[in-house]
């Protein structure tokens, strides 16, 4: 991926962020995306910058993409969230088989899928396949998405269950509209799915592919990008967007606090010391956690592209620091929040808007870095990280 590439895909991103900048509120009236910043971020290139060469992708490297979605999270949380997940769902969706990928994007490159890993329905084997029947939750982007990506548990059939991921039709299913009605990021639009499907085998991903790193795309697709650690990758998605977040709120409060005066003290609120002291920090925390997207990902891309693998203690270092990015910018945001006084709580003020967005991101299971910190501190003391394979979960997935 060349440097002038990732540059132009940039550029483009810039001249999206006015529109998004202008829709963000209406994303949470819709509780949804908006069409037009849908249509914005398909133009800039979001939904097919981590996707395959073959369908039309541009395949760019880590720290660009991830970049990417922190800009567009300073401008509108909702549209980079969805966009960090229907567009890294491409990625993904390189890793199932070539007859997989020729059913999505064969006839439609620019198909996207959403996604529900949670096992929260039911699945059965039926001939060849597999039936899935019951709900879903929490699809964002589910509005704008042609397929849809589902956890499943397969029964006990002597062994012990099987969880695999399942490629599902938008033709399969049904979107619930009124089941998304939440405080914050209400524009993912991260709604409910009732299904009755059969996926073909071939439709399937098996989490011992993904712990041997046999994901029969990359027969295919065989840019470095593909070679990833998978659930890092992810990590980074949800953190990327939350990073952009923090961004967003710290330049609505400056903003909204550059000509405040005190009701109480007569003052200008931009003259106060404790403010001050607020401030600086807040923007010192969001600062350090953008910066630690290239410290991590130059250094990882550099060594995939070399063939160096990733080792588990490196990866679950990245998972722990990406799922604490979120925490750590909401914590900064909190900072201000707490002496911002009785105009922060405005639902209509762009700052509440990003504050309740990153309040709903900390929600995430992938941000809740409380789950990682056991592992990763194991590997600080010298302790080997090799988590037993079981086909039952992603627990053993590094």
């Amino acid at each position: 991926m060349s440097s002038e590439v990732s540059a132009r895909y940039l550029e483009r991103i810039d001249s999206i962020l006015p529109l998004l900048r202008e829709n963000t509120l209406k994303a949470d009236e819709l509780r949804r995306v908006p069409d037009e910043n849908i249509r914005a971020m398909t133009d800039a290139g979001v939904f097919r910058a981590v996707q395959p060469r073959q369908w039309g992708g541009l395949e760019v490297d880590p720290t660009t993409w991830e970049e990417a979605l922190v800009r567009l999270g300073s401008a509108c949380p909702a549209s980079s969230w969805v966009g960090s997940l229907l567009g890294g769902h491409a990625w993904y969706l390189g890793l199932f088989t070539q007859q997989a990928q020729q059913d999505v994007w064969g006839e439609n490159p620019d198909a996207r899928a959403a996604s529900s890993l949670a096992p929260t329905g039911k699945v059965e084997r039926v001939g060849d396949g597999y039936r899935l029947t019951g709900r879903w939750k929490f699809l964002s982007g589910v509005d704008h998405a042609q397929w849809i990506l589902l956890g499943g548990s397969i029964p006990d059939e002597g062994d012990g269950p099987e969880f695999r991921v399942f490629l599902v039709p938008a033709t399969d299913y049904e979107i619930d509209q009124d089941s998304w009605r939440v405080a914050g990021l209400q524009g993912s639009g991260s709604k409910e799915v009732t299904v009755d499907a059969i996926v073909p085998e071939y439709r399937t991903q098996t989490i011992e592919d993904a712990y041997n790193h046999t994901e029969p795309g990359k027969a295919v697709n065989t840019g470095p990008i593909f070679e990833l650690p998978w659930l890092t990758m992810w990590a980074y998605n949800i953190a990327s967007p939350a990073i952009g977040a923090a961004v967003g709120a710290l330049d609505a409060f400056i903003d909204e606090n550059k000509h405040r005066v005190s009701a109480i003290l007569g003052t200008a609120a931009a003259q106060n010391p404790a403010l001050h002291l607020r401030l600086a920090e807040a923007v010192t925390l969001v600062k350090d956690a953008r910066e630690r997207i290239p410290r991590t990902w130059d250094a990882i891309y550099a060594d995939v592209v070399a063939g160096v693998p990733i080792s588990n203690e490196r990866r679950i270092q990245a998972r722990y620091e990406a799922s604490y990015t979120v925490g750590q910018c909401l914590g900064a945001i909190n900072k201000v929040f707490e002496i911002g006084g009785g105009a922060v709580l405005g639902s209509d003020k762009l700052f509440q808007h990003y504050l309740r967005a990153l309040m709903g991101m900390r929600n995430q299971p992938q941000a809740i870095y409380e789950n990682y910190a056991g592992m990763y501190a194991t590997t600080l003391f010298g302790a080997p990280l090799e988590p037993p394979f079981t086909k039952a979960h992603i627990g053993c997935l590094i």
